[in-house]
């Protein structure tokens, strides 16, 4: 008798166990569909996190001004005709850099004052480049093949003129410049710097 019951149990149980581990080990179609559709999500976010993102923009004016110990403070204007906005992801953070083409800048050195009625006077560097480079991280400008001329010029205001009619007092090419916004005054560097020193008229 007790072998009967025991035979007519797993009669039962196994057929039990079978469909039950048949349907824990394998995939049903909406399973399989799920499984597919987080992969693309999965995949599709990857793609967004690790590509770049640009940015085109043209007529980009940046103007930075410096705090000196006298109150005054100095002016950088930078100017280019169209520039390229790059985010680049780095783990989690984004490097922005900005590459930029038909350069002007005008850069202020120095404000004084000269004469006897101390009328105020800057002096003031003036530079075109055909690309060059922004980084915001560092805050750096980097441009190639640039035309640099020194002048000193009435104001403590920029000119904003390429055609000013003040000639240059120094006018040169450097094969390549490099300035950083950090501090009181920029750390401004010229690279085999060929000048020519402007001759009183």
């Amino acid at each position: 008798m007790f072998k009967k019951q025991m035979a007519l149990t797993l009669l039962v149980l196994i057929p039990v166990l079978a469909l039950w581990i048949i349907k824990t080990t394998t995939l049903s179609s909406s399973d399989i569909a799920t499984y597919q559709k987080l992969i693309k999500n999965q995949e599709l976010a990857s793609s967004v996190t690790s590509s770049n993102t640009n940015q085109e923009r043209y007529f980009v004016r940046k103007d930075i001004w410096f705090a000196q110990d006298n109150h005054s403070r100095l002016h950088y204007h930078i100017l280019s005709k169209r520039s390229v906005l790059t985010l680049t992801p780095i783990h989690n953070k984004f490097e922005v850099v900005e590459t930029l083409e038909g350069i002007q800048c005008w850069m202020q050195d120095r404000l004084f004052s000269e004469g006897p009625e101390s009328s105020p006077m800057q002096q003031t560097r003036y530079i075109e480049a055909k690309e060059g480079l922004y980084r915001f991280n560092t805050q750096e400008f980097l441009a190639n093949k640039v035309e640099l001329s020194l002048y000193q010029l009435p104001g403590h205001h920029l000119p904003f003129e390429s055609s000013i009619l003040v000639k240059p007092f120094l006018h040169g090419i450097a094969t390549n410049i490099s300035f950083l916004f950090s501090g009181k005054t920029p750390h401004f560097q010229a690279a085999q710097f060929k000048a020519v020193v402007s001759k009183e008229p």
